[in-house]
């Protein structure tokens, strides 16, 4: 048995277990992060409507909207959203709103910086007649993630940071 703070003792394989999760959960973590490092390595060769990216440092692959035209249509008329959901580019900071003018389908928006960062999100709810409510974030942001409203991940972060430069200079 060892001491603990409290002074009350515990036993030792309740204190190795506790070891184990611990150094468990830093591995994890560390593969994700290597497995974003080697997908930002292969950014480079990927086509402009494709990109590896990482949701909170876990591999992901949204679909892309990098025009105008793309990202006006985004998700409307579908009867489901892509698991992975639709990722919106900007060529450069916006504070744009967003609206589910003609979506079928319920979505969590997130709003992300340029530097891949949550700044908003809001679950949004199908709209078939107008007026429709305006989704607005009220703060900057350069790309947008609409998601499933049933996806239960935190999605907090998107990059890396290379796939999204790259993603922006092919924004148009």
């Amino acid at each position: 048995m060892t001491p603990t703070t409290a002074g009350v003792r515990e036993p030792a394989h309740i204190r190795h277990t506790s070891f184990a999760y611990g150094l468990r959960m830093k591995v994890v973590r560390l593969a994700a992060a290597l497995a974003c490092a080697a997908l930002a390595l292969a950014v480079a060769g990927a086509d402009a409507q494709t990109a590896q990216l990482c949701l909170d440092r876990v591999p992901f692959d949204p679909e892309l909207a990098l025009t105008a035209d793309e990202r006006g249509v985004g998700l409307m008329h579908r009867k489901r959203a892509p698991k992975d959901g639709m990722l919106f580019v900007f060529p450069r900071e916006t504070t744009g709103a967003f609206w589910m003018k003609n979506t079928l389908v319920p979505l969590t928006i997130v709003f992300f910086d340029s530097q891949g960062t949550e700044v908003r999100r809001f679950s949004m709810t199908p709209c078939r007649e107008d007026p429709c409510r305006i989704y607005r974030p009220r703060r900057p942001y350069r790309f947008a993630l609409e998601l499933p409203v049933t996806d239960t991940r935190r999605a907090a972060t998107i990059g890396p940071l290379d796939a999204l430069r790259r993603l922006t200079r092919v924004a148009s």
